[in-house]
C-alpha cells in the first residue's frame, strides 16, 4: 500500500507535465495562427487596406454620401473633378448599392468593378439607379489602391 501511494504523485506529475506541454503547444499554435492571418503581398506590416477592403470602404462612403471621405481614395490630381461630379448627388438619398464581379488584371495592378447605387431625390418619389465604373490601380506591390470613377446616369439625377 505504501508503494502505490508513492507512485500516484509521480504519475500525476507526468500528467501535469503533459498537460502543461499541451497547453503551451496550443498557445504557440494559436499565436502563430493569429500572427499569420491574411498575407498581404508587399506589405507584411498591414499598413494599407487590401483591394477588397478599399473597394468596399469607398463604396460604403459613397452610399452614405460621405464624398469628402471617399475622395481620399481618388488620386490627388483628380479630386477637384471628383467633387464637381458628386455635387449632382448632394440631394440624393442612397438606399442601396450592389457591386458586380471584380475584374483583376494578371499582374494584379489594376482592377475594375461596376457598382450600381439605388437612390431617390426628396423632390421625386421614384427610385433611380446610377452606375459607377470604378477603375482601381496601385503602384508596385504596395496596397495603396486608388480609384478613378466614371458615373453613368448622373445627368438624370441632376435634371430632376
Amino acid at each position: 500500500m505504501t508503494g502505490s501511494l508513492l507512485r500516484r504523485p509521480t504519475r500525476g506529475r507526468g500528467s501535469r507535465q503533459r498537460l502543461a506541454l499541451a497547453v503551451q503547444v496550443a498557445l504557440i499554435v494559436g499565436a502563430l495562427g493569429c500572427a499569420n492571418g491574411e498575407f498581404r503581398f508587399g506589405d507584411p506590416f498591414d499598413r494599407q487596406l487590401t483591394f477588397d477592403q478599399a473597394q468596399h470602404r469607398y463604396s460604403v462612403l459613397m452610399r452614405w454620401s460621405q464624398f469628402e471621405k471617399a475622395m481620399g481614395f481618388v488620386p490627388r490630381d483628380e479630386r477637384a473633378d471628383f467633387i464637381e461630379r458628386t455635387k449632382a448627388l448632394s440631394d440624393a438619398r442612397f438606399t442601396d448599392f450592389e457591386a458586380e464581379t471584380v475584374e483583376l488584371d494578371s499582374e494584379k495592378q489594376k482592377a475594375s468593378v461596376r457598382v450600381t447605387y439605388t437612390l431617390y431625390l426628396p423632390s421625386s418619389p421614384y427610385e433611380q439607379k446610377i452606375d459607377e465604373l470604378q477603375e482601381w490601380t496601385r503602384d508596385g506591390v504596395g496596397n495603396r489602391w486608388q480609384v478613378r470613377s466614371t458615373f453613368e446616369g448622373l445627368p438624370n439625377v441632376a435634371s430632376r
